[in-house]
């Protein structure tokens, strides 16, 4: 085959870098097979092997052994200290096909930075390199994400050398890495869904990267993924077409590894983003396996190619694996095939296939997979069915299939290896086509429904298919639990917290009978989840110390580790064991990190509930960087979909409503409200408490007349029973607003809901906190319509169960609401000394709380200025007033209602002394 001297230099490059990974005993060995073959290149490769060995004893600068057509080129010429632009080169880090990587360091003072620079090689055909580095410079410039190397710099010396400055990556490819650190497989699919968010992010940008091999993927000390070398990437038409080859590939030649290459690179077809998914597939089978997917008698272009081509590949699992491959993924060979067959094997062949349209159609595609298997949820690839290798076993083998008696044996032998494939896919295949029957199930469940005139709803869909799993798929208890599992976690996501724990109950179960004990502790995991999210704390205790007594639950299990680490945390939070909570909330995100990486939406969960725990502790800088910082990488890596989205924007809102910047927390809430409902709908869970919230700003804001507009949506929250503790909360919402504003009529409606709560067996499963709150709201209530006696009954039940003040800042916040409101009713009977004594203890323990200049303490010290205004001691009141009326004018802004409420006051304490009238109506503040 007569190669371009550029084609000859690619092709020398690979095996020179192939052979700079063999050890010596094996690199012999395989010089030796190069020389059997007659490689034409092997006498080059000889020579660059010497300069190699000749730099390893002596000082001695070698260069590049040339080509027959390059005799009259000349090195580069680089050496340690030569100046690049603004740089000093300190060490050469690497060489490959086309250009030379040096590490170098500012050194024109502007500031300190070391990076990686990239130097082609002096050779023909150079002005075509000199566009690809222009061309990569334009690529990486469009590139920013946390996996990518970045490009920090470009330029051309006054000689006349194009060099990019790119991001030093201290690291090791990632099987080195790998291998080095004995990661297990599920380690290893973690590090390999890194690559998958950089490929993606790539993708996205119109860019494919057409050289995906380990030595372009490292991985930091850290645990990061970097992805190198843009240099032969090509930019996809807008609308994603395949690339024609263009003038510029023909002239330099098809720049690739060709042990990495897909079929259409080898064979010059157009290309697109299909050929990263084949790339990324034979990593993703060397990371699993320790081999790559071609099984060569002889190691030569020509079989490599003709593997690439035309062979199937076998699965990952029924490879010859050796002990060394099983021991460097910290496991057995027998527990290693158990591990990757079928849904690893299955993703491997997926991303393997020999055309684009037999692979996953995109890395969004694979990267969900993925996340499927690293959840413990059935993978969507299956590995090709026993009919389709009997097809193309005879298709290799049609000589032999036609002759008569060779045709019998060899029928034979491929119907002994399609019984043992069928054996082993028996089961697998049948869940998948029950899982496929029960889908189909649903869907024709609703369309019966639809054609009686009948709306059924997402709840009663999943409510029916729950029990449809339950009955007809009762001969298939791992199938029942598969679909249970999911069922209930979209149930979890709906908000349908009753219905998921009923269905994470029964998945549980059933995966302890089969004696799945990881995935039995899942499952009754997210049924703590669940019942949190319901606010029956006890359960969800119980629940959890069901999980910690399981027999054979896995203890060294990563994902397991996180996620009853955050569920224990946030039963701690609602226990108002803050710093326990926040605690338990740091190290399941140190667990959520080594299970999922940094940007998983699992491990961006427990960052959440930091966030949570900072703020109840009253650390709201500490809060708001790290919710900035989870910003951010939502922002980047695109973790979220919109309910998450919705989630941070919740945890914004809540942040701001808590530091007491009320005006911004609303302003806030009605900017991401509006596409929170278009995306998800107004009945979404995380839509509702973004309701809730504005609702409650509005109230706290004095809006009221606003805040009665939201009465329907919040009707609909607290009517709906799938989330009691969100129902509840909502119920004594409603009626501060109507008390504050509604008719008599809707007052006395709201009332007695509340009322019925509390006289309800269901109230005592809420704990004090809430339950003290709601026996507040009613006296606040009866308070508001001047009815101080019939609030006495309800302060009374309220003190009395009050928990004991603890420095928790629920428990002094409902202590400080109970001595304002005991304070307020004295006044509304006419004993002003005695009310003062009691509004000034509530103001004293918010500014012991929160401190004498926040937003709530400065509120209620309002209801010790009409306490000392009713006594006559309007200097005094004055002063108190004039004190909180620049917090509250930074809180809640010039025009909201209590503010100018607070303005009134102030002006009328400002026109009166201390021998005018007493107070006639009682204005109080909460």
């Amino acid at each position: 085959m007569n190669r371009t001297p550029e084609q000859q230099w690619s092709a020398l490059s690979a095996l020179y870098e192939e052979a700079d990974t063999l050890p010596a005993s094996a690199l012999a060995k395989w010089l030796a097979e190069l020389e059997a073959q007659g490689n034409p290149l092997l006498p080059q490769l000889k020579r660059m092997l010497e300069a190699r060995a000749q730099l390893e004893t002596d000082d001695f600068l070698g260069t590049l052994p040339k080509l027959a057509a390059e005799a009259d080129e000349q090195a580069s010429g680089w050496a340690e200290g030569s100046r690049v632009g603004p740089y000093r080169l300190v060490r050469p880090l690497g060489e490959g096909g086309m250009a030379e990587v040096w590490l170098a360091e500012r050194a024109d003072g502007a500031f300190k930075r070391q990076v990686a620079i990239k130097l082609p090689y002096p050779r023909p055909g150079r002005e075509s390199f000199a566009l690809r580095f222009d061309r990569e410079r334009d690529i990486l410039a469009t590139l920013r994400h946390p996996h990518i190397a970045g490009l920090y710099d470009a330029g051309v010396t006054k000689e006349g050398q194009a060099w990019l400055a790119l991001e030093y990556v201290e690291g090791q490819a990632i099987s080195t890495y790998c291998d080095e650190r004995r990661l297990s497989v599920r380690e290893r699919v973690q590090l390999f869904r890194q690559v998958l968010l950089a490929v993606q992010h790539a993708h996205a940008n119109l860019v494919i990267h057409r050289d995906l091999k380990p030595a372009n993927i490292l991985v930091t000390p850290q645990g990061e993924v970097r992805l190198l070398d843009f240099g032969i990437a090509k930019l996809l038409e807008a609308q994603g077409d395949a690339i024609a080859e263009t003038e510029l590939t023909r002239q330099a030649g098809r720049s690739m590894t060709p042990r990495y290459a897909s079929p259409e690179q080898l064979t010059g077809l157009p290309l697109t983003t299909a050929c990263d998914v084949y790339s990324l597939g034979v990593v993703f089978y060397e990371l699993m396996c320790g081999e790559r997917p071609y099984e060569l008698k002889v190691e030569s272009a020509a079989q490599l190619e003709h593997a690439i081509l035309e062979t199937e590949p076998r699965a990952p699992s029924r490879r010859s694996l050796s002990l060394a491959a099983a021991e460097a993924r910290s496991t057995t060979l027998k527990t290693l095939a158990r591990i990757l067959s079928p849904e690893l094997d299955a993703i491997a062949l997926r991303c393997l296939g020999k055309t684009p349209a037999k692979r996953y159609s995109s890395v969004d595609v694979l990267l969900a997979d993925v996340d499927r298997w690293l959840t413990g949820e059935p993978v969507l690839a299956r590995a090709p069915g026993a009919w389709y290798r009997l097809r193309k076993f005879a298709m290799r083998h049609r000589l032999a299939v036609g002759f008569g008696v060779t045709a019998v044996v060899s029928l034979a032998v491929t119907a002994a290896v399609a019984v043992v494939l069928g054996l082993q896919a028996q089961e697998e295949s049948a869940r998948a086509g029950a899982a496929r029957d029960f889908m189909l199930g649903l869907f024709k469940q609703a369309d019966q429904e639809k054609a009686r005139g009948a709306d059924i709803t997402a709840r009663e869909l999943l409510e029916a298919g729950r029990q449809d799993v339950l009955t007809r798929l009762a001969d298939q208890p791992r199938l029942q639990a598969e679909l249970l599992q999911g069922i209930g976690s979209i149930q979890k996501d709906m908000g349908e917290y009753v219905g998921a724990d009923s269905t994470f109950a029964d998945a549980a179960r059933l995966y302890e009978q089969l004696g799945m004990s990881r995935e039995a502790s899942l499952a009754l995991t997210a049924r703590v989840d669940a019942a949190i999210r319901m606010g029956n704390m006890k359960v969800a205790r119980a629940v959890l110390q069901q999980v910690k007594s399981l027999p054979g639950r896995p203890g060294a299990d990563a994902e397991l580790n996180a996620y009853m680490a955050e569920v224990e945390g946030w039963i701690a939070y609602a226990y108002r064991e803050t710093t326990r909570a926040r605690d338990l909330f740091k190290r399941s995100h140190e667990q959520a990190l080594k299970a999922f990486g940094p940007h998983h939406v699992k491990t961006l969960d427990t960052l959440r509930g930091r966030i949570y725990a900072e703020r109840e502790l009253r650390n709201f800088d500490g809060a708001l960087r790290l919710l900035e910082e989870l910003e951010a990488i939502v922002a980047t890596a695109g973790a979220f979909g919109a309910s998450g989205n919705a989630g941070l924007a919740r945890d914004r809102a809540d942040l701001m409503l808590s530091a007491g910047r009320f005006a911004e927390s609303l302003d806030h809430i009605l900017t991401v409200l509006p596409k929170c409902i278009t995306e998800l709908g107004p009945n979404h869970a995380e839509c509702r408490a973004l309701m809730f919230r504005k609702a409650s700003a509005m109230l706290r804001l004095g809006m009221t007349k606003h805040a009665s507009r939201e009465l329907p949506s919040l009707e609909a929250i607290a009517d709906d029973g799938e989330s009691p503790a969100l129902g509840a909360d909502t119920l004594l919402l409603i009626l501060q607003i109507d008390s504050s504003a509604g008719s008599v009529n809707r007052r006395i409606a709201s009332f007695e809901r509340v009322k019925a709560l509390v006289e309800s067996d269901a109230f005592a499963t809420f704990g004090a906190v809430f339950r003290t709150r709601a026996l507040l709201a009613l006296a606040e209530a009866r308070l508001r319509a001047s009815d101080p006696i019939g609030a006495e009954r309800w302060i009374l039940s309220a003190r009395a169960l009050l928990p004991r003040e603890d420095g928790s800042v629920p428990v002094m916040r409902v202590a400080a609401l109970a001595k304002t409101l005991q304070g307020v009713s004295l006044l509304q009977r006419g004993f002003a000394r005695e009310a003062q004594h009691s509004v000034v203890a509530a103001h004293g323990s918010l500014s012991r709380l929160f401190g004498a200049d926040d937003p709530v303490t400065c509120l209620y010290s309002l209801n010790v200025a009409t306490a000392l205004e009713a006594s006559g001691r309007n200097v005094e009141a004055l002063a108190v007033v004039r004190h909180a009326e620049p917090v509250l004018r930074r809180s809640m802004g010039i025009e909201a209602p209590t503010y100018l409420r607070a303005q009134a006051l102030l002006r009328r304490l400002e026109r009166r002394d201390d021998t005018t009238d007493r107070l006639r109506t009682i204005d109080f503040f909460t």
